[in-house]
Parts: C-alpha cells; structure tokens; sequence
C-alpha cells in the first residue's frame, strides 16, 4: 500500500539507495558523497532520500548499526561469541560474505568496535592481563582478518580461525 513505512516499494527504495551508497563509497571517501549522488545513481528524488535519511553520514551510521546487529544476532544463536575456534569460523564466514560492506566500514571508522567488542568476552582474573591481552587479542584478530579480505580471502574461514587462535588468542 502506498504511504505504508514497510511496503515493499519502500524496502525496495531503501536497499537501492544502500547499494548505490556502497558503490559510490568504493570510490569516494564518505564527506565526499552528496545526496544528489546518492540519488541520480538510483535515479529518485531527494525527497525520497529525506524520508528515509537526514544526510550521507546518517545512512552510514544506519548502515554500521544494521551490519553489527547482524553479526551480533548471528553469532549470539551459539552463545558467547568468539569464545570458541568454531564461534570464530561462524564471525570470518558472515564477515566473507559481505566483504565489501565490511572493509567499507572498517576503513570509514577506521576500527571496528564490534569486533573489538566481540573478540574480547571473555573473563579476565587481573585487570592489568585483560587491559594487554584487550590489546593483543583484537588489534592481532583484526589484523589478521583484514589481510585475509585484502589479499581476497583465498583460505577459508576456518584456517584463519585456526591462525587466529595459533597466535594467541586461546583461552586465558
């Protein structure tokens, strides 16, 4: 039905303008995207993109939150997440397919604070280890990730779970 928020033509609507957004931001840095862009590439109005978004920078951020929220719900259906070599190969899996969203995001933010979040649950004894292991553990983790993306993900998932976990990241 017209004027309805979740119609199909408004969901349609939303994904053209997040796909198009992800298209220009392989080429451009996000301050440099205009809405005018944004919408001649999907070809609609700028109303249109106003009902949805205030600016660029908005649907970003939507766009960051709706890719964490599905990693977390993702890796939440097993329990604690990244706690466990299998966890880890569930994490690189979802982040492998969508690779693209996930390097975009990464090198707009320039950190992934889901994954550092999500690398480190687990329980430290002594404030001072879980502060180098914090450390350690995430920057090592993501490090070894994005060289996996970068160089096009030849391994599968689980052998840089297993290089993940062979450098350190066991449990304490």
């Amino acid at each position: 039905m017209v004027g309805t928020k979740n119609n199909r033509r408004t969901k349609y609507t939303i994904n053209l303008i997040k796909e198009s957004f992800l298209v220009l931001l392989e080429t451009k840095k996000l301050p440099q995207i205009t809405v005018t862009e944004i919408c001649n590439y999907v070809d609609i109005n700028r109303g249109t993109f106003y009902l949805h978004y205030k600016d660029p920078f908005e649907l970003f951020e939507v766009m960051q939150n709706e890719f964490n929220k599905e990693l977390v719900e993702a890796l939440q259906e097993g329990g604690s997440p990244c706690t466990s070599e299998e966890s880890m190969v569930k994490l690189l899996n979802i982040i492998q397919d969508k690779k693209t969203m996930y390097q975009l995001l990464i090198s707009e933010s320039g950190k992934s604070e889901f994954l550092t979040r999500v690398l480190l649950e687990q329980n430290w004894n002594e404030p001072f280890l879980r502060d180098y292991s914090f450390t350690y553990k995430v920057y090592g983790s993501i490090g070894v990730i994005n060289q996996w993306l970068e160089s096009n993900g030849g391994e599968s998932p689980q052998t840089i779970a297993n290089i993940i976990y062979s450098l350190g990241h066991q449990n304490k």
